[in-house]
């Protein structure tokens, strides 16, 4: 039993890694493509980075789904949401009090925090049917026609900013070591690294869920949530040490938005699925919270003319969620 648990344990960190690798892989596929893009066309940039960042998560949410672990995809794709706020925008503030311009928190900010109430009022009668499914995905047309619309009424000056930090989030994602030359070879090895890095690592997951005794909710909004989420949180806090302080904040609210609106309304059109109670007390609370918290931290820094999350809001993000991990131990053990 040892053996297995040690072996299982070797396959979710090779999963990990190729999972990571994958995604930064791909994404610096995206270089030359945002070169060509330039200032017109900012808000396709935008998207696809967005896509980039949460592909992992819906690799590993869909395979779990598949194989008939409910529990752990969508503990992937709340834990990722939570786990993105508190660990990218939270360990990325320690080290650095984090920036953000204005226009990003009414374009992003807003949006992803009434679509974690949109979720809650969905799964209020503990199902997600296919017309809400559908309805998720439909509303990532608005959140794309409203970076459209912002874009085209930025000046220039902003444009070409705006495609700078693009370019920076594009160069710091991934864990760093073995880069390659963008081009299409590289996106075409990035996405094998993510198709057999997510049949390991969902594999993984499960097994453990067997071996350990610990229920699906419980692996899926730790380990599953955490290790997609490894190549985001290691970009952010990378682009922070080197003064990208708007990086972590931005990657948070782009990715958070399609892993909730994509990922989950994929799921629930291909196949509507029900979920346990607890999940309405507990998990997707926490998210509603968590993201409301960030931007209460957001606001006053504003309000504040200071930074927008300090470095003590960054310390209480990540309390927050050593709390939620501890809870959902307490009640997911039973």
């Amino acid at each position: 039993m040892i053996a297995l648990v040690l072996l299982t344990a070797f396959v979710l960190i090779v999963g990990t890694i190729m999972l990571t690798k994958g995604s930064d892989w791909l994404t610096d596929s995206l270089i030359p493509v945002a070169d060509r893009l330039g200032t017109s066309y900012i808000a396709v940039a935008s998207i696809l980075v967005s896509i980039m960042l949460s592909i992992p998560e819906i690799f590993v949410s869909l395979y779990a789904f598949f194989m008939g672990h409910v529990g752990i995809s969508l503990g992937v794709i709340i834990g990722s949401i939570i786990c993105n706020i508190s660990l990218m925008t939270g360990l990325s503030a320690t080290i650095k009090p984090l920036s953000v311009d204005k226009r990003v928190v009414v374009r992003d900010g807003i949006f992803a925090l009434i679509i974690t109430i949109i979720v809650f009022l969905f799964g209020s009668d503990f199902t997600f049917d296919r017309k809400e499914g559908i309805t998720l995905m439909l509303l990532f047309v608005p959140y794309i026609l409203n970076v459209w619309f912002f874009e085209k009424w930025s000046s220039k000056k902003h444009r070409e900013e705006e495609l700078k930090e693009i370019k920076q989030e594009l160069d710091v994602i991934g864990l760093g070591a073995i880069k390659m030359k963008a081009g299409i070879g590289l996106f075409f090895l990035g996405s094998a690294f993510l198709l057999v890095g997510s049949y390991l690592f969902s594999e993984s997951l499960i097994r453990m869920a067997q071996f350990t005794g610990l229920s699906d909710v419980i692996i899926g909004l730790t380990l599953g949530a955490i290790g997609p989420s490894l190549p985001n949180i290691a970009a952010a806090v990378r682009g922070t040490v080197k003064n990208y302080t708007k990086i972590a904040i931005t990657e948070t609210f782009g990715s958070d938005i399609f892993t909730l609106l994509v990922t989950l309304g994929l799921l629930a059109t291909i196949a509507p699925f029900t979920i346990e109670k607890r999940w309405l007390y507990l998990d997707i609370p926490m998210m509603i919270f968590m993201t409301f918290l960030m931007m209460v931290f957001i606001f006053h820094g504003h309000l504040r003319k200071q930074a927008a999350i300090l470095r003590h809001e960054g310390i209480i993000l990540i309390l927050v969620y050593v709390v939620f991990i501890i809870l959902n131990f307490m009640f997911y053990s039973v």
